[in-house]
């Protein structure tokens, strides 16, 4: 029985139609259904109706409940996302009520533009979250379906920031085959089509009926009046750059530079809805209370039908075997040539019992890859903010934006995204940026703050013990004095923690104080060190403690650790690590059919990478590499010959065998103390969609010690 595991099920339509489609595969009706929300009142409504669709369809699904996301991910194989972080009020409003008093026009601001940056920064530490949590507590192998806008971001964002195997899902691809085929005056039946780029800014390459070239109908539908009133930016934007694009006229309009901007005659001239989103909105709002009424209405069967979204499909072939094609957002990992490396791109992709294997486009026409990037450009800046908590690449996002770069000036932007981060970060829904001085006008004061973070002095709680030392780090980047009182609490453990610490913190100094928590008992998950400070001139940075589960490592092959590597139940590697004397053994056998060595290109073929470094260093770890070149064996160090440790490779039908010593002193790891150990398998034979395959551990190389290897979880 599959778990699937629905978070941010208080979308109770979408969610009640999710349900539907789920259920209504055999394969699927036995499911447990956990819906998961922080509303209790949707949560409870949602509940309701699912209970009422296993009953009318006489599945054996069975129904569960929780507003606890732990709770919610406990044992999940299937992870669906459709939060809005912030919600419509007071986010949502405030994304455009504040832009409009800059002179700022939008009509949906949930993808791209300064209310896609903002949006994005709200869910992307939210949905990483989702993704982290099920990877520790889920099932083997969860896949995580995300619905949630802006896609591109949100999906960059959670690999970068997780790894966790994902695939954002919309409907618009399959919305537009079915308009532009109407346009034509075609069934949809007879069409086909190929479609790439990124989500709301994919077009069709191909679009074709009953297997010819159908673009010449759709260019004479250009034409008709009545046919390009129906969707004017769309067709303009078609007849400049000879392709049809996926998402609605109303979203182009605040992706390109070329209409919103140019006044009131162009936004006539093209039917642009200005504010249509909040208008929706408060339309959805007004009909809830007897929308709701009317759902919950048991005299009345409930609506089942089977909607147009892929997520359910998608868990159907990877359950069944039955092999599907979908269109889904994966990381651009070589599929699209002509866009960057590891942005989110939307992509026809194969789903069988191995997953999601996303197909290789090779170069989009390069007007398309050219406009594309222009979206592209902000959405990295907008990822590296979210992952890196630096202030000015939200600056820089919004600048890149076309709608905006036309329309204000670099010190109206500025000042727009001030007031936007302060009004987030007032309703508790966008975290802390480092805040840096910039041509706004203001005084360094009206952005400066005291940070406050906390800082482990070696990794808490080693080899069991009961007391962690830490450091609370303050950091005065104000024009004045600072004095206040901080205390600290934590969330997850029963932990005893030092007395308030008084603080006194010179302008533009740095303080460091040191404590200490000690445990009281065991516990499990991970546990929150919370900074609580009264002074509003302060921003705190919570601390997060991983659970780490302990596994060992010492002298002797007989004391290392086994090497076991699987990818949907198909074997990787199988092997051991040990330690003899002051070198790291490691010998692993890798399963692949279709072994290559790509001189120069090494993650184009098939490869081993080995991760070692100090546990306490701040430094990168230093990476190692071998291939199986069983003629010319060798391990690359940054991309330099190594020149101590050994390496052997034996070759065999559909596998082959690394044998390699690595001396500590080369990665810089000194003798008994504890250290990171990753691998990552490049193997071909699985293809792109699932070639790279990482285990790692943590833990010490003091054999001699009771000191132990704690287990890290790390994502694809």
């Amino acid at each position: 029985m599959n778990k699937i595991t629905l978070v941010g099920a208080g979308s109770v339509v979408f969610a009640k139609n999710l349900i539907c489609d789920i259920l209504q595969y055999p394969s699927l009706s036995d499911s447990t259904i956990c819906l998961m929300d922080i509303d209790p009142e949707r949560l409870a409504t949602i509940e309701n109706l699912a209970r009422r669709v296993v009953a009318q369809l006489g599945v054996k699904a069975r129904i569960e409940s929780t507003l606890d996301l732990r709770t919610a991910c406990q044992g999940a194989k299937f992870v669906i996302t459709t939060v809005q972080v912030g919600g419509y009020k007071p986010s949502t409003v405030a994304d455009f009520e504040i832009p409009a008093k800059y002179g700022l026009k939008q009509t949906i601001a949930d993808t791209l533009g300064v209310g896609g940056v903002f949006r994005a920064l709200r869910s992307i530490p939210a949905l990483a979250k989702v993704a982290r949590t099920v990877q520790e507590v889920g099932a083997p192998n969860p896949l995580l379906l995300n619905y949630t806008n802006p896609m591109p971001m949100n999906m960059w964002g959670v690999d970068r920031l997780t790894g966790i195997a994902s695939v954002g899902l919309c409907h618009s691809v399959q919305g537009t085959s079915q308009q532009i085929a109407s346009y034509c005056g075609l069934d949809p039946k007879d069409i086909s089509y190929l479609v790439a780029g990124i989500n709301h800014m994919a077009f069709f390459l191909k679009f074709e009926y009953r297997g010819k070239d159908a673009y010449p109908l759709l260019f004479k539908a250009l034409e008709e009046p009545n046919v390009f009133a129906c969707d004017r930016v769309r067709f303009e934007m078609m007849r400049r750059l000879g392709y049809f694009v996926t998402e609605s006229s109303e979203h182009q309009s605040e992706y390109n530079p070329y209409f919103i901007h140019h006044g009131q005659e162009i936004i006539e001239k093209f039917g642009i809805p200005i504010n249509e989103y909040i208008r929706r909105c408060e339309v959805q709002i007004a009909k809830w209370g007897d929308m709701e009424k009317d759902l919950l209405d048991e005299a009345k069967p409930v609506e089942i039908h089977r909607s147009v979204e892929y997520g359910s499909s998608i868990i159907e072939s990877i359950v069944s075997g039955q092999a599907r094609v979908v269109y889904g957002n994966v990381p651009n990992a070589g599929l699209i040539d002509n866009l960057p490396h590891g942005c989110s791109v939307e992509v026809p992709c194969l789903v069988d019992k191995q997953g999601i294997q996303p197909t290789h486009i090779g170069d989009l026409p390069p007007q398309l890859a050219s406009i594309i990037r222009t979206n592209v450009n902000v959405q990295e800046l907008t990822v590296e903010a979210a992952v890196t908590g630096r202030r000015d690449y939200i600056y820089q996002a919004v600048m890149a934006d076309p709608n905006t770069a036309a329309t204000l000036t670099l010190d109206q932007i500025w000042s727009m995204c001030d007031e936007l981060i302060e009004t987030h970060q007032r309703d508790g829904f966008l975290g802390e940026f480092q805040p840096v001085a910039r041509n706004t006008g203001k005084p360094l004061e009206a952005v400066a703050r005291v940070f406050l973070g906390i800082e482990p002095e070696s990794i808490p709680f080693l080899g069991g013990a009961t007391e962690a030392a830490f450091r609370l780090v303050a950091k005065n980047e104000t024009a004045r004095d600072f004095q206040g009182e901080v205390r600290l609490e934590a969330k997850g453990a029963s932990l005893k923690i030092s007395e308030p610490i008084l603080l006194n913190i010179a302008a533009g100094e740095t303080a460091s104080v040191p404590f200490s928590v000690e445990r009281e008992a065991s516990f499990e998950g991970e546990v929150v060190l919370s900074i609580i400070s009264e002074s509003m001139q302060t921003v705190e940075r919570d601390l997060v403690i991983p659970q780490r589960k302990q596994v060992c490592i010492g002298l002797g092959r007989e004391k290392g650790i086994d090497i076991d590597a699987q990818w949907s139940g198909n074997p990787v590697a199988k092997g051991r690590a040990w330690i003899e004397e002051a070198e790291l053994r490691l010998e692993v056998e890798i399963d692949d059919t279709d072994a290559k060595v790509v001189e120069g290109a090494w993650w184009e073929g098939s490869a081993l990478e080995i991760g070692l470094k100090d546990a306490f260093s701040d430094t990168r770890s230093p990476l190692l590499v071998i291939t199986p070149d069983a003629a010319n064996p060798s391990m690359l160090l940054n991309g330099q010959p190594l020149k101590k440790g050994t390496v052997a490779i034996r070759r065999a039908v559909g596998n082959y065998t690394v044998a390699a010593g690595i001396p500590f002193e080369v990665v810089g790891i000194r003798p008994g103390t504890p250290f990171l150990f990753e691998l990552v398998f490049h193997v071909n034979a699985l293809g792109t969609a699932h070639g790279k395959i990482r285990t790692a551990w943590q833990g010490s190389a003091n054999a001699g010690s009771d000191a132990s290897h704690f287990l890290l979880v790390v994502p694809e």
